[in-house]
Protein backbone atom coordinates (compact mmCIF):
# COMPACT_ATOMS: atom_id res chain seq x y z
CA UNK A 1 0.00 0.00 0.00
CA UNK A 2 1.58 3.56 -1.30
CA UNK A 3 1.58 6.59 1.40
CA UNK A 4 -0.97 7.94 -0.69
CA UNK A 5 -3.40 5.12 -0.05
CA UNK A 6 -2.60 4.56 3.59
CA UNK A 7 -3.66 8.13 4.22
CA UNK A 8 -6.49 7.65 2.58
CA UNK A 9 -7.50 4.81 4.55
CA UNK A 10 -6.69 5.84 8.02
CA UNK A 11 -8.50 8.96 7.35
CA UNK A 12 -11.48 7.20 5.98
CA UNK A 13 -11.21 4.36 8.98
CA UNK A 14 -11.40 7.71 11.45
CA UNK A 15 -14.27 9.11 10.17
CA UNK A 16 -12.58 11.80 9.02
CA UNK A 17 -13.10 14.14 5.72
CA UNK A 18 -10.79 15.07 3.33
CA UNK A 19 -11.80 19.12 4.30
CA UNK A 20 -11.49 18.18 8.43
CA UNK A 21 -7.94 16.52 7.79
CA UNK A 22 -7.08 19.45 6.10
CA UNK A 23 -8.64 22.06 8.74
CA UNK A 24 -6.36 19.98 11.39
CA UNK A 25 -3.13 20.24 9.23
CA UNK A 26 -3.17 24.18 8.57
CA UNK A 27 -3.71 23.09 4.75
CA UNK A 28 -5.77 23.35 1.75
CA UNK A 29 -7.98 20.47 0.63
CA UNK A 30 -6.23 20.02 -2.76
CA UNK A 31 -3.00 19.17 -0.64
CA UNK A 32 -4.61 16.35 0.91
CA UNK A 33 -6.19 14.99 -2.24
CA UNK A 34 -2.55 15.36 -4.24
CA UNK A 35 -1.17 13.25 -1.08
CA UNK A 36 -3.80 10.33 -1.69
CA UNK A 37 -3.76 10.42 -5.07
CA UNK A 38 -0.25 9.66 -5.13
CA UNK A 39 1.06 13.15 -6.75
CA UNK A 40 2.95 14.45 -3.90
CA UNK A 41 4.12 12.98 -0.35
CA UNK A 42 3.30 15.44 3.05
CA UNK A 43 7.01 16.82 4.39
CA UNK A 44 8.25 15.70 7.61
CA UNK A 45 6.14 17.34 10.08
CA UNK A 46 3.03 16.83 8.21
CA UNK A 47 4.22 13.43 8.80
CA UNK A 48 4.30 13.57 12.88
CA UNK A 49 1.09 15.33 12.58
CA UNK A 50 -0.78 12.55 10.67
CA UNK A 51 0.81 10.12 12.96
CA UNK A 52 -0.82 11.90 15.89
CA UNK A 53 -4.22 12.53 14.37
CA UNK A 54 -4.52 8.72 13.28
CA UNK A 55 -3.23 7.69 16.40
CA UNK A 56 -0.37 5.23 14.79
CA UNK A 57 3.45 5.42 14.68
CA UNK A 58 5.34 6.78 11.57
CA UNK A 59 6.55 3.53 10.85
CA UNK A 60 3.29 2.19 10.65
CA UNK A 61 1.73 5.06 8.87
CA UNK A 62 4.59 5.41 5.90
CA UNK A 63 5.44 1.41 5.88
CA UNK A 64 7.80 1.41 2.97
CA UNK A 65 7.71 4.51 2.11
CA UNK A 66 9.71 5.92 4.96
CA UNK A 67 12.58 4.45 3.22
CA UNK A 68 15.04 7.30 3.16
CA UNK A 69 15.12 9.67 0.09
CA UNK A 70 18.03 9.01 -2.02
CA UNK A 71 20.82 10.75 -1.45
CA UNK A 72 21.60 14.50 -2.79
CA UNK A 73 24.83 14.23 -4.70
CA UNK A 74 27.16 17.13 -3.93
CA UNK A 75 30.34 16.38 -5.42
CA UNK A 76 29.76 18.25 -9.12
CA UNK A 77 29.21 21.89 -7.17
CA UNK A 78 32.50 20.91 -5.47
CA UNK A 79 34.31 19.88 -8.54
CA UNK A 80 32.52 23.28 -10.74
CA UNK A 81 33.55 25.29 -8.05
CA UNK A 82 37.34 24.25 -7.83
CA UNK A 83 37.60 24.09 -11.90
CA UNK A 84 36.95 28.46 -11.61
CA UNK A 85 39.85 28.42 -8.90
CA UNK A 86 41.63 26.32 -11.61
CA UNK A 87 40.99 28.26 -14.62
CA UNK A 88 42.06 31.49 -12.93
CA UNK A 89 45.12 30.23 -11.57
CA UNK A 90 45.78 29.21 -15.58
CA UNK A 91 44.98 32.59 -16.70
CA UNK A 92 47.55 34.14 -14.60
CA UNK A 93 50.36 31.65 -15.26
CA UNK A 94 49.83 31.20 -19.03
CA UNK A 95 48.62 35.00 -19.09
CA UNK A 96 52.12 35.87 -17.71
CA UNK A 97 54.32 32.93 -19.76
CA UNK A 98 52.96 34.06 -23.14
CA UNK A 99 52.69 38.41 -22.10
CA UNK A 100 49.08 38.18 -23.00
CA UNK A 101 48.29 38.76 -18.69
CA UNK A 102 45.53 42.09 -18.47
CA UNK A 103 45.13 43.38 -15.61
CA UNK A 104 41.33 43.72 -16.49
CA UNK A 105 40.58 40.75 -17.27
CA UNK A 106 41.67 39.19 -14.11
CA UNK A 107 39.34 41.63 -12.03
CA UNK A 108 36.47 39.97 -14.07
CA UNK A 109 37.53 36.49 -13.70
CA UNK A 110 37.65 36.98 -9.89
CA UNK A 111 34.68 38.31 -9.80
CA UNK A 112 32.92 35.39 -11.71
CA UNK A 113 35.07 33.01 -10.15
CA UNK A 114 35.29 33.51 -6.07
CA UNK A 115 31.77 36.14 -5.65
CA UNK A 116 29.63 34.87 -8.02
CA UNK A 117 30.64 31.44 -7.75
CA UNK A 118 32.67 29.83 -4.99
CA UNK A 119 30.41 32.06 -2.45
CA UNK A 120 27.24 31.22 -3.76
CA UNK A 121 28.52 27.00 -4.15
CA UNK A 122 29.14 27.86 -0.16
CA UNK A 123 25.88 29.12 0.16
CA UNK A 124 23.85 26.70 -1.91
CA UNK A 125 25.80 23.70 -0.01
CA UNK A 126 25.01 25.15 3.27
CA UNK A 127 21.19 25.30 2.53
CA UNK A 128 21.18 21.70 1.25
CA UNK A 129 23.28 20.48 4.14
CA UNK A 130 21.26 22.26 6.74
CA UNK A 131 17.51 22.33 5.48
CA UNK A 132 17.45 26.53 6.29
CA UNK A 133 16.35 28.19 3.60
CA UNK A 134 15.81 31.79 4.63
CA UNK A 135 18.65 33.03 2.73
CA UNK A 136 17.19 31.96 -0.49
CA UNK A 137 14.86 34.83 -2.44
CA UNK A 138 11.22 34.85 -2.15
CA UNK A 139 11.55 32.05 1.01
CA UNK A 140 8.29 32.65 2.46
CA UNK A 141 8.26 31.36 6.58
CA UNK A 142 4.59 31.58 6.33
CA UNK A 143 4.49 28.79 3.56
CA UNK A 144 4.90 25.19 4.19
CA UNK A 145 7.63 23.98 2.02
CA UNK A 146 8.76 20.44 0.99
CA UNK A 147 11.88 19.79 2.47
CA UNK A 148 13.63 17.10 -0.05
CA UNK A 149 12.67 19.24 -3.03
CA UNK A 150 14.06 22.69 -1.50
CA UNK A 151 17.05 20.78 -1.47
CA UNK A 152 16.98 19.54 -4.65
CA UNK A 153 16.37 22.65 -5.91
CA UNK A 154 18.94 24.69 -4.74
CA UNK A 155 21.84 21.94 -5.44
CA UNK A 156 19.82 22.31 -8.86
CA UNK A 157 20.41 25.68 -8.83
CA UNK A 158 24.01 25.61 -7.82
CA UNK A 159 24.89 22.83 -10.38
CA UNK A 160 23.30 25.55 -13.16
CA UNK A 161 25.53 28.35 -11.65
CA UNK A 162 28.71 26.77 -11.74
CA UNK A 163 28.34 25.32 -14.89
CA UNK A 164 27.72 28.33 -16.77
CA UNK A 165 30.14 30.09 -14.59
CA UNK A 166 33.00 27.40 -15.59
CA UNK A 167 32.07 27.62 -18.98
CA UNK A 168 31.84 32.23 -19.49
CA UNK A 169 35.16 32.01 -17.39
CA UNK A 170 37.10 29.47 -19.91
CA UNK A 171 35.52 31.44 -22.84
CA UNK A 172 36.77 34.79 -21.46
CA UNK A 173 39.86 33.27 -20.53
CA UNK A 174 40.82 31.14 -23.72
CA UNK A 175 39.74 34.49 -25.91
CA UNK A 176 42.48 36.87 -23.90
CA UNK A 177 45.07 34.72 -23.95
CA UNK A 178 44.86 33.28 -27.85
CA UNK A 179 42.91 35.95 -29.53
CA UNK A 180 43.51 39.06 -27.14
CA UNK A 181 42.77 41.61 -29.91
CA UNK A 182 39.03 40.58 -29.54
CA UNK A 183 37.51 42.55 -27.14
CA UNK A 184 34.38 40.53 -26.76
CA UNK A 185 34.73 40.16 -22.82
CA UNK A 186 31.45 42.74 -21.90
CA UNK A 187 29.09 40.67 -24.40
CA UNK A 188 30.13 37.32 -22.86
CA UNK A 189 29.60 39.15 -19.81
CA UNK A 190 26.30 39.86 -20.89
CA UNK A 191 25.77 36.47 -22.53
CA UNK A 192 26.42 34.91 -18.81
CA UNK A 193 24.32 37.28 -17.02
CA UNK A 194 21.59 36.60 -19.31
CA UNK A 195 21.75 32.22 -19.47
CA UNK A 196 22.31 32.97 -15.57
CA UNK A 197 18.62 34.60 -14.83
CA UNK A 198 17.15 32.09 -17.71
CA UNK A 199 18.31 29.01 -15.33
CA UNK A 200 16.94 30.56 -12.34
CA UNK A 201 13.25 30.77 -14.22
CA UNK A 202 14.00 27.30 -15.87
CA UNK A 203 14.22 25.94 -11.91
CA UNK A 204 11.69 27.77 -10.65
CA UNK A 205 9.69 26.82 -13.39
CA UNK A 206 10.87 23.08 -13.41
CA UNK A 207 10.43 22.38 -8.88
CA UNK A 208 7.58 25.33 -9.13
CA UNK A 209 5.18 22.21 -7.75
CA UNK A 210 7.40 19.93 -5.96
CA UNK A 211 8.90 22.62 -3.74
CA UNK A 212 5.35 24.02 -1.85
CA UNK A 213 3.84 21.17 0.21
CA UNK A 214 0.15 22.64 -0.21
CA UNK A 215 -0.93 23.46 -4.12
CA UNK A 216 -2.39 26.51 -3.21
CA UNK A 217 1.23 28.42 -2.44
CA UNK A 218 2.20 26.92 -5.44
CA UNK A 219 -0.39 28.43 -7.29
CA UNK A 220 0.22 31.65 -5.49
CA UNK A 221 3.88 31.84 -6.83
CA UNK A 222 2.69 31.06 -9.92
CA UNK A 223 0.61 34.42 -10.15
CA UNK A 224 3.69 35.84 -9.23
CA UNK A 225 5.87 35.06 -11.66
CA UNK A 226 5.20 37.60 -14.92
CA UNK A 227 5.88 40.69 -11.85
CA UNK A 228 9.29 38.68 -11.65
CA UNK A 229 10.21 38.66 -15.35
CA UNK A 230 8.76 42.14 -15.93
CA UNK A 231 11.22 42.89 -13.03
CA UNK A 232 14.50 41.20 -14.19
CA UNK A 233 14.06 42.85 -18.22
CA UNK A 234 13.29 46.18 -16.71
CA UNK A 235 16.86 45.51 -14.72
CA UNK A 236 18.31 44.14 -17.53
CA UNK A 237 17.47 46.75 -19.88
CA UNK A 238 18.36 49.18 -17.93
CA UNK A 239 21.75 48.36 -17.76
CA UNK A 240 22.34 47.29 -21.23
CA UNK A 241 20.81 51.05 -21.83
CA UNK A 242 23.70 52.73 -19.87
CA UNK A 243 25.85 50.23 -21.44
CA UNK A 244 24.61 51.70 -25.50
CA UNK A 245 23.78 54.98 -24.78
CA UNK A 246 27.55 55.22 -22.65
CA UNK A 247 29.58 53.72 -25.97
CA UNK A 248 27.07 55.84 -28.43
CA UNK A 249 28.20 58.56 -27.31
CA UNK A 250 31.78 58.51 -26.39
CA UNK A 251 31.99 59.18 -22.91
CA UNK A 252 35.12 58.59 -20.85
CA UNK A 253 35.02 56.60 -17.04
CA UNK A 254 37.20 59.25 -15.73
CA UNK A 255 34.52 62.27 -16.81
CA UNK A 256 31.63 63.55 -14.45
CA UNK A 257 29.35 63.25 -18.07
CA UNK A 258 27.78 60.16 -17.85
CA UNK A 259 26.53 60.60 -13.87
CA UNK A 260 23.21 62.07 -15.21
CA UNK A 261 23.03 58.92 -17.25
CA UNK A 262 23.70 56.69 -14.82
CA UNK A 263 21.33 58.52 -12.17
CA UNK A 264 18.86 57.32 -14.48
CA UNK A 265 19.35 53.98 -14.43
CA UNK A 266 19.30 53.71 -10.64
CA UNK A 267 16.01 55.36 -11.13
CA UNK A 268 14.63 52.94 -13.68
CA UNK A 269 16.25 49.57 -11.15
CA UNK A 270 14.87 51.66 -8.16
CA UNK A 271 10.98 52.10 -9.68
CA UNK A 272 11.40 48.46 -10.90
CA UNK A 273 11.98 46.70 -7.82
CA UNK A 274 9.59 49.40 -5.78
CA UNK A 275 6.84 48.37 -8.04
CA UNK A 276 7.48 44.16 -7.79
CA UNK A 277 7.73 44.65 -4.37
CA UNK A 278 4.24 46.33 -3.98
CA UNK A 279 2.96 44.14 -6.46
CA UNK A 280 4.17 41.41 -4.48
CA UNK A 281 2.13 42.43 -1.18
CA UNK A 282 -0.78 43.11 -3.57
CA UNK A 283 -0.81 39.11 -4.41
CA UNK A 284 -0.16 37.95 -0.74
CA UNK A 285 -2.71 39.46 0.43
CA UNK A 286 -5.73 38.90 -2.65
CA UNK A 287 -6.76 35.21 -2.84
CA UNK A 288 -7.78 35.82 -6.83
CA UNK A 289 -6.50 39.09 -7.62
CA UNK A 290 -7.59 41.01 -10.38
CA UNK A 291 -6.70 42.62 -12.85
CA UNK A 292 -3.23 40.71 -13.83
CA UNK A 293 -0.92 43.97 -12.86
CA UNK A 294 -1.77 46.53 -10.14
CA UNK A 295 -2.40 50.47 -10.39
CA UNK A 296 1.32 50.82 -8.60
CA UNK A 297 3.35 47.90 -10.41
CA UNK A 298 2.32 49.65 -13.89
CA UNK A 299 3.04 53.59 -13.08
CA UNK A 300 6.24 52.47 -11.71
CA UNK A 301 7.30 50.11 -14.90
CA UNK A 302 6.45 53.47 -16.88
CA UNK A 303 8.54 55.65 -14.82
CA UNK A 304 11.32 52.78 -15.16
CA UNK A 305 10.87 52.55 -18.39
CA UNK A 306 10.91 56.26 -19.55
CA UNK A 307 13.79 56.51 -17.08
CA UNK A 308 15.78 54.32 -19.54
CA UNK A 309 14.50 56.55 -22.53
CA UNK A 310 15.73 59.39 -20.46
CA UNK A 311 19.35 58.15 -20.69
CA UNK A 312 19.34 58.91 -24.45
CA UNK A 313 19.10 62.82 -24.09
CA UNK A 314 21.19 63.08 -21.41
Amino acid sequence: MSLGEKISDLRKKNGISQEKLAELLGISRQAVTKWESGKGNPDTENLIRLSEIFGVSLDELCGKEAEKPKKINYAMGHILCLLSVLILAAYCVIGGITGNFDGEILILLIILAVPMHCFTHLMFWGMAKSGEFSMLAGYDDSVKYDTEAMKRYVTGLDFMLGFETVSYLFLIAATALIVPEFEIYGILLVGYIISFIAGIFFMGYKFGDKIYSDPADAKKARRGLPSSVILVVVMLLSVFGFMLFFELKGYENNTARPFPMLGMMFVSIGFALGGYLAESKRLKKEEEPKPLFGKTFIICNVIAVAAILAMAIL
